[in-house]
């Protein structure tokens, strides 16, 4: 009698896979009968039609296609349903490893009915406040360390192209806002005799007591001063390593964004989110290796660190501090567990040269896989569970990087009701994209 299979890692005990049937009906009714849908979705449109890329694409045929595209787009339905050979037509994996996202989280999913029911009043139809429905803008805030020279490092992705498929995706306009500079210093004398000392290296805990002191000083604009914050940090002397809190970053980001705001007056704002984008490292919680980003929906804010997607970083599981980066790629970020101290490898982030295009392709598409990802949170869309789809939630590195950069048809309907893009030119703006950036499996789906 054969030995029994060793069944694999499964889903949370709490998680329910979506049916077929269940999966299709998640793409909601054709055509759309929402109340808001019929109503002020229309006039929200048209408020935002001066300015979107496939809008202003679209008029170079025909001004009364380019307005009917926005309108009537939602309710084709084969611009939602995926060719077979898309990834996103088919369903998602079972778990491959315990630390899955859907081996830890037992999600709910997010119906495209269950999104409009989200953003807006069931009686009336109006827009609740959390959508923000009157915000078009999305806005970038660079945050560089002060050893960088208060720029953008060259050892982080272009911003330029981060940008501008940023702009593409959502059909919005995208600007890069000013830096925001980090501040580091040593703590004094009192500061550090009021600190306990750590000594504790288990995972993700402090190699020694942080001596330093982090400062966030925010951009002067016009009519708007700079000003410096204090941000919570945790440092290993040993490395002189650091990383920020990511909560206390958004925070802070939520305060200068009204604070931004207040400056201007509500009429000369118009902007839907700041996102701060940055490569200095982040993490969450005490226990925490790193975390790649966080956003608060209802603030509008979001920031993302690039550190952990660079294509040549190695890492330890469990140390936070202890990572160096290697002269060449192979897709996987940590150690190997034979290995857990490997020699040779370079302790300072490396400059990507134009010799290396396949790196600086990779970590261009990682990096504007994370913050679409992100992006498709503030707009209200929740992780996905019914199609392979970039709105999946990630448990690890490896399932973050596998996911896909495009939308499944079901998601692509939540953000299309939300922002109104012509899906054909949006589709074919992005195919441009690919092509000229290098992403040959993107272009090719």
């Amino acid at each position: 009698m054969p030995p029994k299979r060793k069944s694999g890692p499964k889903f949370h005990r709490d998680f329910e896979k979506p049916t077929t049937q269940e999966r299709k009906d998640a793409l909601g009714s054709f055509p759309c009968q929402h109340k808001a849908t019929l109503t002020t979705r229309k006039d929200m449109l048209k408020q935002s039609m001066e300015c979107q890329p496939s809008i202003l694409e679209a008029r170079k045929e025909s001004e009364s296609i380019a307005e009917s595209c926005a309108i009537s787009d939602l309710d084709e339905r084969k611009l939602y349903i995926p060719t077979p050979r898309s990834e996103t037509s088919m369903a998602l994996p079972n778990p491959s490893d315990e630390l899955d996202w859907l081996a830890q989280v037992p999600e709910e999913g997010q119906t495209y009915d269950d999104y409009l029911i989200s953003m807006t009043s069931r009686t009336s139809g109006r827009f609740k406040p959390l959508m923000n429905a009157k915000g078009v803008d999305i806005l970038l805030l660079p945050i560089v360390d002060q050893k960088d020279e208060d720029s953008w490092p060259n050892y982080g992705p272009s911003l330029k192209h981060l940008a501008h498929y940023t702009r593409i995706y959502f059909d919005r306009p995208v600007h890069i806002l000013p830096s925001a500079t980090l501040e580091v210093t040593p703590c004094s004398a009192a500061q550090q005799s009021s600190k306990k000392r750590k000594t504790n290296s288990n995972p993700g805990q402090f190699a020694m007591a942080s001596k330093r002191n982090f400062n966030l000083v925010f951009p002067k604009e016009n009519g708007f001063d700079s000003y410096s914050v204090k941000i919570t940090g945790r440092a290993d002397s040993t490395s002189e390593r650091y990383q920020l809190k990511v909560d206390s970053m958004l925070d802070e980001l939520a305060a200068y964004r009204y604070a931004r705001q207040n400056s201007k007056g509500e009429n000369e704002t118009k902007e839907f989110c700041i996102m701060g984008i940055t490569m200095i490292d982040l993490y969450d919680g005490p226990s925490d290796l790193f975390c790649a980003g966080m956003a608060f929906g209802g603030d509008k804010v979001a920031v993302f660190s690039f550190a952990r997607y660079h294509p040549l970083i190695k890492m330890h599981p469990g140390k936070w501090f202890h990572y160096g980066y290697s002269d060449k790629s192979d897709g996987y970020s940590y150690y190997e567990d034979d290995d857990q101290n490997p020699k040779g490898l370079a302790q300072t982030t490396p400059t990507i040269t134009s010799s290396q295009s396949q790196i600086e392709i990779e970590f261009l598409k990682r990096s504007s896989k994370l913050i679409t990802h992100e992006l498709g949170h503030l707009y209200g869309i929740g992780h996905c569970i019914h199609n392979r789809c970039l709105m999946m939630g990630t448990g690890h590195l490896v399932e973050d990087f596998n996911a896909p950069a495009h939308l499944c048809g079901v998601c692509l309907r939540k953000l299309q009701w939300r922002t109104g893009f012509d899906v054909r030119i949006r589709y074919k703006l992005l195919t441009d994209f690919f092509q000229r950036t290098g992403m040959t499996k993107e272009q090719k789906w």
